[in-house]
């Protein structure tokens, strides 16, 4: 019994280690997985949303408002009910263009006084046809009477110069916007078409631009027409870095610009439309600036930038706000904010070369934004004479808008809401975009679409 028991208790002594090794075991392991655990937690952040739109890049436009356009793509990306009907009439803007042909200035039938199809051709707007002589030469003035004839695609190429612009503008804003590449691919092979294909593009030189029939004498004019480049430069930059526009296109395009700042610079019709001392000089100095800052030519710009002041300013606008050389014109109030349109868009330029023209150049510009505004809110009639019926919100919105930001406290704000009070919200989206159509009016109505050839 005893050997038993013996034999027993030792059964016991070793079940009895066996229980403690265990549990020493189970509690290390314990602590193991405590530790790992904790060093996990510590590891692997929480579980945060995926977000809802990407990150918006502000394109590197030089006219439109590149925070507007950052806010409308942010609108577009997440659905915000406040553009929604805007950006929704964009689309179908562009819709409309991207089956339509591209124009170019090779298409017309009667090419330019060079015999060269690529040379831009227009008739100067306000000359008409000699009804007192059999061939009407040589055609005779009119101010401020548009001839119909301006328009004629056989002959002219304003119209299709007008369709154009209008047509990137509008392909390159739906496409920054909502970020469908259909409208890049569209918008690129618009300015292929027009600036850089061989067989298509136009020559960069504004020779034949505003001919007079009749009237061969050496005119700078017409330079004043290829204002409306500057809303194709945006365009380009706003497709910049997608897949539908190469570098060798950037460059290309680049190039054609700074052979047309050259042309500006060096031309005889260059140098008398630079010499302007009224809206045309204004304007030549606004796309020269341009044109320079996105050829590259950053020491032209900041020339031409900082003499607008003592260059034009000074000469054009008197210290009650009035221009005294648009308020002859038989249009008179639209002169008026022709002119201050150009001025403008210096001073939104003007930064770009590290100049202020906003506060820079005295009180005349204020002046005379301010002189225009009354005759806005109807709080007085318009003294000058004026021959046609003046649209306020074409005239003055595209002004108010850049100004009301380099001067908040003039009111402009108040006045620009009351002017675009009535418009669509696509119209009011463009607005704010600074993206306004015409620079100032369009003498030829745009050119009409055509479908291109199927591939």
């Amino acid at each position: 019994m005893r050997r038993s028991a013996a034999r027993l208790g030792g059964r016991a002594s070793v079940v009895g280690a066996f229980v403690v090794r265990a549990l020493a075991a189970v509690a290390l392991a314990a602590v193991a997985l405590a530790t790992i655990a904790c060093t996990v937690d510590r590891a692997v952040p929480p579980m945060t949303p995926e977000p809802t739109t990407q990150t918006v890049t502000a394109p590197k436009v030089l006219l439109l408002d590149a925070t507007a356009l950052v806010d409308a793509r942010a609108a577009a990306q997440s659905g915000r009910s406040d553009l929604a009907p805007a950006i929704a009439e964009l689309r179908r803007e562009a819709d409309a263009l991207l089956s339509a042909a591209p124009m170019t200035v090779t298409d017309k039938t009667t090419p330019a006084p060079s015999g060269d199809v690529h040379d831009y051709t227009s008739l100067s707007i306000y000359w008409w046809p000699d009804p007192a002589t059999a061939d009407g030469l040589p055609y005779f003035q009119k101010d401020g009477q548009i001839n119909p004839e301006a328009s004629d695609t056989r002959r002219y190429d304003a119209s299709k110069l007008n369709r154009m612009v209008a047509s990137v503008e509008t392909l390159g804003l739906a496409a920054y916007i909502t970020g469908d590449q259909r409208y890049a691919d569209a918008t690129a092979r618009w300015l292929r078409t027009w600036f850089i294909d061989e067989s298509t593009r136009m020559t960069p030189s504004m020779h034949y631009a505003q001919v007079i029939p009749g009237r061969p004498q050496l005119r700078g004019t017409g330079v004043i027409d290829s204002r409306q480049f500057m809303r194709a430069v945006d365009a380009a930059l706003l497709i910049a870095g997608t897949p539908s526009w190469s570098a060798a296109d950037n460059t290309a395009l680049r190039a054609w610009f700074g052979q047309l700042v050259d042309w500006l610079t060096t031309s005889p019709q260059g140098k008398l439309e630079g010499n302007a001392k009224n809206n045309h000089g204004t304007w030549y100095d606004a796309q020269l600036a341009d044109f320079a800052l996105f050829a590259r030519r950053d020491q032209l710009a900041k020339d031409v930038l900082s003499q607008v002041g003592a260059h034009r300013v000074t000469p054009q606008i008197e210290a009650d706000g009035r221009q005294p050389l648009e308020l002859a014109r038989t249009r008179s109030y639209h002169y008026s904010a022709f002119n201050l349109l150009a001025f403008v868009i210096l001073a939104d330029l003007a930064p770009n070369a590290g100049v202020d023209i906003w506060h820079g150049t005295g009180p005349e510009l204020r002046s005379a934004i301010d002189l225009l505004v009354p005759y806005v809110t109807g709080a007085k009639t318009w003294p000058q004479p004026d021959i046609d019926k003046v649209d306020y919100v074409s005239e003055l919105a595209p002004i108010l808008s850049r100004a009301s930001v380099a001067y908040p406290d003039a009111g402009y704000d108040a006045v620009l809401a009351q002017l675009t009070a009535k418009q669509g919200p696509l119209s009011s989206l463009r607005v704010r975009l600074h993206a306004f159509a015409s620079l100032g009016g369009t003498a030829a109505a745009p050119a009409p679409l055509s479908q291109a050839p199927a591939l």
